[in-house]
């Protein structure tokens, strides 16, 4: 856990705990800083571990699980005020857990495959574009549309990872 990169990965770990309080505070503009930061920080500290070859098991398997957690909890919520039904949040659970199992079995910590990482991608935007303020441009409606793309590789990438297995 001794390099940049997987320092980067706790930091939004740790906000996961603020972004819990102001979800349930609705504090919306909070929760879209949160959120905002946290999809710069997946990204720079990828971009760092590759540049630098400080690839380490633990940061393919800590940096995925701070996705999921950083990305899962606004979802819950999400699905708490039926923005997005409960059904599909399940289904990438589902995923999300079978993808975890997979990695804890492998030597190298199964690195994110490229689908994944646009899953990824997909859900931040989502979820930074539902979490915007901008009402008067329909942002939220887009935010929707990336939250099924996002899905749909959710399904997609399950494949993938099976595949490898």
């Amino acid at each position: 856990m001794n390099n940049l990169p997987n320092y980067i990965t706790s930091i939004r770990l740790i906000l996961t705990i603020p972004l819990i309080i102001f979800l349930e505070t609705n504090n919306i503009l909070f929760v879209w800083i949160i959120i905002l930061f946290g999809g710069i920080t997946d990204y720079i500290d990828g971009y760092i571990a590759r540049q630098f070859n400080l690839q380490t098991k633990t940061g393919a398997i800590l940096d995925p699980l701070a996705d999921k957690v950083f990305t899962i909890i606004p979802f819950i919520w999400l699905c708490k005020y039926e923005i997005i039904p409960f059904w599909s949040l399940s289904i990438l659970l589902v995923r999300e857990f079978i993808i975890s199992a997979f990695r804890g079995t492998k030597e190298n910590g199964l690195p994110a495959l490229k689908i994944g990482k646009y899953k990824t991608l997909f859900q931040f935007i989502s979820l930074i574009l539902l979490f915007s303020n901008f009402n008067q441009f329909q942002i939220q409606n887009i935010g929707i549309i990336f939250y099924w793309i996002s899905f749909a590789l959710t399904i997609s990438s399950l494949f993938f990872y099976l595949k490898i297995k």
